[in-house]
């Protein structure tokens, strides 16, 4: 091999070191390893919203299993999470920038909610801009993992 194939080959293995340290190094996603037992809720399904007199009226029915299909049996509660989008904002609806949690639900302390059968019911009362309202709702287990997101549904209000 001449001098000059040996440099290149060298250049190369350290090229493709240094590519393959760059892809490995991970998906960029910072949060807390979820252990494999872990009862992960699955999205809240059938998520409807509605204007009502005190303000906007959120109903979910609880998800049943885990991630995984297996039956769910740790799941504690329910963030809901909300966006604003005010006039002449470029926040998008389905876009996952500007939600916040605005409120937390616990299934063992329903003072914020109420059940109507197996649904759950939740009326944001801090309704009061002409824009967009959407949410969200992400159910949590008793570890403190998040399940998944749900759908988003939105509101015109104040038109």
């Amino acid at each position: 091999m001449k001098r000059h194939e040996k440099w290149f080959a060298g250049v190369m293995v350290v090229a493709g070191l240094a590519v393959f340290l760059i892809v490995s190094g991970g998906c960029g996603k910072k949060a807390r390893p979820i252990p494999m037992d872990a009862f992960v809720p699955r999205a809240v399904e059938n998520l409807k919203i509605q204007k009502v007199e005190k303000g906007i009226r959120l109903s979910w029915d609880e998800p049943e299993k885990d991630l995984r299909g297996r039956k769910l049996k740790d799941l504690v509660g329910y963030k809901v999470l909300k966006k604003f989008i005010g006039p002449g904002s470029d926040l998008c609806e389905d876009c996952p920038a500007g939600f916040k949690v605005t409120a937390t639900l616990e299934i063992d302390n329903p003072k914020d909610f109420h059940l109507e059968g197996a649904t759950i019911v939740w009326i944001d009362r801090d309704v009061k801009k002409t824009g967009k309202y959407v949410y969200r709702i992400v159910p949590f287990n008793k570890n403190g993992y998040d399940g998944a997101v749900s759908a988003y549904v939105m509101l015109k209000a104040g038109q």
